[in-house]
Order: structure tokens, then C-alpha cells, then sequence
């Protein structure tokens, strides 16, 4: 029985590989592209965006804000914000003359490692106020020409 199942699996374990089409497939290729995405709901992992504040604030705020919130963009530049919010989320930019705050998301993230938030930069996301404080989940950016 045991030279049944090892002359079975030696038969089996050859075809199974040439059954895998590898990285060369197009399936393959859109599944790479899914998951290098920035998820507008994760929690920016950068400790300079989150600074002091619960990443686990930060996340179930962003849902709450995708979920709740009304579209909104926005174009101009991302203002450093100096003060910690009470609901312990992370939002180290604000935006705008209403001072809206950008939760630290891993789009966030993106758009700062690029280096595109120095300058001018279109940003689309869902905006929601909770409690009197405005907050911007941004879903998608563009650095504008100046």
C-alpha cells in the first residue's frame, strides 16, 4: 500500500507543477497590482505620520469616513499639523481654510514617500465631521503643476 501512494505521488507532485502557470500569466500580473494598492481604510505604518496617536483610532476612523462620509477634493498644499486630536487619531496634515484634518492612511503614506508633499497636489478622498473636528480620508492623489 505504502509503494501504491509513493509511486502515486511521484506521479501526482510533477503534475501539479506544470499545472501552475507562474508569474508569466496575466491573472498573475492584476493580482501583484491588487495587492502593492494602498488601502484608504489601513493605517499609515510611518511613526513620523501617526506620531503619538493609536493606529487602531486612525484605521476605525478612516472606515468610519469611507463608509459615512461625502465626497470631497481638494487642490492645494498639505499644512503640517502641530496639535494631537482627543480621539486619538492620527492626522498629520490638515487642509483648506476650514482646516480639515487628513487622517495618516497608506495612501497618505504613498503620497509622502513620493515626495509630492512638498508642493501643489490634488487629492480626492470622503470627508466626515464627527464631534465638530472634520476629517479627510484621501483615496487618491495627483502632484499639480505650480
Amino acid at each position: 500500500m505504502r509503494a501504491l501512494w509513493l509511486i502515486g505521488a511521484g506521479w501526482l507532485v510533477p503534475q501539479v507543477a506544470l499545472a501552475c502557470p507562474g508569474k508569466n500569466c496575466e491573472d498573475c500580473a492584476h493580482a501583484d497590482e491588487a495587492e502593492a494598492a494602498s488601502d484608504p481604510a489601513a493605517c499609515a505604518k510611518k511613526a513620523e505620520l501617526v506620531g503619538g496617536s493609536c493606529s487602531y483610532s486612525t484605521g476605525m476612523m478612516a472606515q468610519r469616513v469611507l463608509s459615512e462620509g461625502r465626497p470631497w477634493t481638494f487642490t492645494g498644499t498639505l499644512v503640517e499639523s502641530g496639535g494631537r486630536l482627543d480621539s486619538h487619531v492620527a492626522a498629520p496634515f490638515v487642509v483648506g481654510p476650514e482646516k480639515v484634518n487628513v487622517i495618516a492612511n497608506e495612501v497618505l503614506e504613498s503620497l509622502t514617500s513620493s515626495g509630492a508633499h512638498g508642493g501643489r497636489v490634488g487629492l480626492e478622498g470622503r470627508v466626515l465631521e464627527v464631534e465638530g473636528v472634520k476629517y479627510f480620508v484621501v483615496t487618491r492623489y495627483r502632484p499639480e503643476n505650480s
